[in-house]
């Protein structure tokens, strides 16, 4: 109530002319707060989060036969700019296949910015 008295005795102080401009400025700036910003649906991730690679890392080792796996992503302010993907499974195409499609979905990267490498035998 008291916001609405404060208001209130502040237009009674400007002239007629400035009331119109000043609520045309009041309801211009609840505009442009009310726009929604364009994130494309896209989550964002933290530059240099292992949290974002590792739970990528925890989803992909739980699909079939993709095995042990290590993620890295690289960032270009705030945008994903490639994810390489090192997985026991990944010498196999349907594998390989598959775990590009749950990046893409995840991200919303290009496959050109997603590359899958088998990982080495240990011996």
């Amino acid at each position: 109530m008291r916001e609405k008295g404060l208001v209130n005795s502040l237009m009674k102080l400007l002239p007629k002319k400035n009331k119109w401009i000043i609520m045309l400025l009041i309801g211009i700036l609840l505009v442009i707060i009310a726009m929604p910003t364009n994130n494309r649906g896209q989550q964002q991730f933290d530059v240099g989060s292992t949290s974002t690679e590792g739970r990528l890392e925890d989803i992909l080792s739980r699909m079939n036969d993709v095995g042990e796996v290590h993620v890295m992503i690289t960032y270009n302010e705030e945008t994903v700019e490639g994810i390489a993907v090192v997985a026991e499974g990944g010498g196999n195409p349907i594998v390989v296949r598959n775990i590009t499609d749950v990046v893409r979905a995840l991200f919303n990267v290009d496959s050109h910015k997603i590359k899958v490498i088998e990982q080495k035998q240990n011996k």
